[in-house]
């Protein structure tokens, strides 16, 4: 299974965790080639360099993968002044700041805003609740997959999809009983949805 001619997705932070414990970015990069991922992800998968061995792996194989330009960063110095300008902007509608900041949830935001400027149609993200609200107001070539999605699609059957499930599940509560902090919902995102219908 590849598709090496279509355009490959932006990645949040969290699908990537999901497909570090699952093992499967091997088969999305084999099928896309490689994966997008925005600047200001690239920084919250590099923290992940502090915790354990085992789970600091999602950030040592995200280093290993860019080294081999199977994973690629969008960088904010890419696009040009109007782009930047409106990036910026957006994300201080939001209560952000500049992109250059590390803030919570900056990551899909960027990730989103960057698919916006760079045409990308695939955003690989597991906040279902916000691709339920905007995806009527975006063009209807574009998709949000999350991790589900990312099972159903590259499984090789439904017992392995259990089994992956089963040991994503694992390893996420021993994640928890680490003390990892994890992601919340982001009330910004109705600003954001609004944000999109005006485009």
């Amino acid at each position: 299974m590849t598709n090496k001619g279509m355009t490959p997705p932006i990645v949040d932070t969290d699908i990537w965790v999901y497909l570090i414990l699952s093992g499967y970015y091997e088969r999305i990069i084999a099928y896309y080639g490689y994966l997008q991922f925005s600047d200001v992800v690239e920084k919250e998968i590099l923290k992940w360099q502090s915790n354990t061995q085992e789970f600091s792996n999602v950030a040592r194989v995200f280093k290993n993968l860019k080294d081999q330009h199977d994973v690629r960063v969008i960088h904010f110095d890419e696009f040009d002044a109007l782009s930047q300008a409106s990036i910026n902007h957006t994300l201080s509608e939001y209560g952000l700041k500049t992109v250059d900041i590390l803030e919570k949830n900056k990551g899909e935001f960027t990730s989103l805003l960057y698919a916006l400027h760079k045409d990308i149609h695939r955003f690989k993200t597991n906040d279902r609740k916000f691709k339920e609200e905007v995806e009527d107001t975006l063009d209807e070539t574009f998709t949000f997959v999350n991790w589900i999605d990312i099972l159903d699609n590259y499984s090789t059957n439904f017992k392995e999809k259990l089994e992956i499930q089963k040991q994503v599940d694992t390893k996420q509560l021993k994640m928890k009983k680490q003390n990892h902090k994890h992601t919340k919902q982001d009330p910004r995102w109705d600003k954001l949805k609004q944000y999109i219908k005006e485009k």
